[in-house]
Protein backbone atom coordinates (compact mmCIF):
# COMPACT_ATOMS: atom_id res chain seq x y z
CA UNK A 1 0.00 0.00 0.00
CA UNK A 2 1.30 3.53 -0.75
CA UNK A 3 1.33 5.84 2.07
CA UNK A 4 0.50 10.00 1.20
CA UNK A 5 3.96 10.63 1.22
CA UNK A 6 5.05 8.48 -1.19
CA UNK A 7 2.29 9.75 -3.58
CA UNK A 8 3.80 13.35 -2.78
CA UNK A 9 7.07 11.80 -3.80
CA UNK A 10 5.93 11.01 -7.32
CA UNK A 11 4.08 13.85 -7.83
CA UNK A 12 6.87 15.55 -7.31
CA UNK A 13 9.62 13.84 -9.65
CA UNK A 14 6.86 13.96 -12.37
CA UNK A 15 6.87 17.87 -11.85
CA UNK A 16 10.97 18.08 -12.26
CA UNK A 17 10.82 15.34 -14.75
CA UNK A 18 8.27 17.87 -16.71
CA UNK A 19 10.11 21.18 -16.06
CA UNK A 20 13.34 19.71 -17.79
CA UNK A 21 11.82 18.18 -20.35
CA UNK A 22 10.14 21.84 -20.99
CA UNK A 23 13.72 23.29 -20.41
CA UNK A 24 14.69 21.11 -23.31
CA UNK A 25 12.62 22.35 -25.48
CA UNK A 26 13.75 25.94 -24.47
CA UNK A 27 16.84 25.42 -25.26
CA UNK A 28 16.02 23.78 -28.77
CA UNK A 29 13.79 26.84 -29.55
CA UNK A 30 16.79 28.92 -28.29
CA UNK A 31 19.53 27.45 -30.92
CA UNK A 32 16.89 27.76 -34.01
CA UNK A 33 16.29 31.54 -32.65
CA UNK A 34 19.81 32.30 -32.90
CA UNK A 35 20.02 30.83 -36.76
CA UNK A 36 16.97 32.75 -37.97
CA UNK A 37 15.79 36.08 -37.39
CA UNK A 38 12.89 35.02 -35.37
CA UNK A 39 11.99 37.07 -32.35
CA UNK A 40 8.88 35.27 -31.52
CA UNK A 41 10.99 31.93 -30.66
CA UNK A 42 13.22 33.44 -28.30
CA UNK A 43 10.53 35.11 -26.44
CA UNK A 44 8.99 31.47 -25.94
CA UNK A 45 11.82 30.29 -24.89
CA UNK A 46 11.60 32.61 -22.22
CA UNK A 47 8.58 32.50 -21.38
CA UNK A 48 8.82 29.27 -21.32
CA UNK A 49 12.18 28.61 -19.25
CA UNK A 50 10.35 31.01 -16.34
CA UNK A 51 7.95 28.31 -16.36
CA UNK A 52 10.69 25.43 -15.54
CA UNK A 53 11.71 26.67 -12.63
CA UNK A 54 7.91 26.47 -10.90
CA UNK A 55 7.80 22.81 -12.19
CA UNK A 56 11.23 22.36 -10.48
CA UNK A 57 13.90 22.77 -12.79
CA UNK A 58 15.84 25.25 -10.26
CA UNK A 59 19.19 25.63 -11.71
CA UNK A 60 17.99 24.91 -15.21
CA UNK A 61 15.31 27.43 -15.67
CA UNK A 62 16.80 30.53 -15.22
CA UNK A 63 20.23 29.16 -17.68
CA UNK A 64 17.59 28.61 -20.68
CA UNK A 65 16.00 32.17 -19.90
CA UNK A 66 19.61 33.85 -20.34
CA UNK A 67 20.28 31.29 -23.75
CA UNK A 68 17.20 32.42 -25.34
CA UNK A 69 18.52 36.05 -24.28
CA UNK A 70 21.77 35.48 -25.25
CA UNK A 71 20.47 33.96 -29.08
CA UNK A 72 17.97 36.80 -29.54
CA UNK A 73 20.66 39.18 -29.00
CA UNK A 74 22.98 36.96 -31.79
CA UNK A 75 20.35 35.97 -33.89
CA UNK A 76 19.53 40.07 -34.30
CA UNK A 77 22.89 40.92 -34.60
CA UNK A 78 23.38 38.29 -37.67
CA UNK A 79 20.46 39.66 -39.10
CA UNK A 80 21.69 43.25 -39.39
CA UNK A 81 24.91 42.16 -40.54
CA UNK A 82 26.85 43.64 -37.55
CA UNK A 83 28.30 40.17 -37.45
CA UNK A 84 29.50 37.53 -40.40
CA UNK A 85 27.33 35.33 -40.76
CA UNK A 86 24.87 32.74 -43.00
CA UNK A 87 22.85 35.65 -43.65
CA UNK A 88 25.27 37.30 -45.92
CA UNK A 89 25.81 33.98 -48.14
CA UNK A 90 21.57 34.01 -48.37
CA UNK A 91 21.14 37.18 -49.23
CA UNK A 92 24.07 38.03 -51.85
CA UNK A 93 22.94 37.10 -55.23
CA UNK A 94 19.32 38.54 -54.65
CA UNK A 95 18.24 41.44 -56.81
CA UNK A 96 16.04 43.96 -55.02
Amino acid sequence: MVGPGEQRKNRSTGKVFAGRLLCGAVIFLALIGAFFVSVALNILGMVLGMVGPTLGARRLGPATVVLALLTLVVGLLLGQGVLPGAYDRITDGLVE
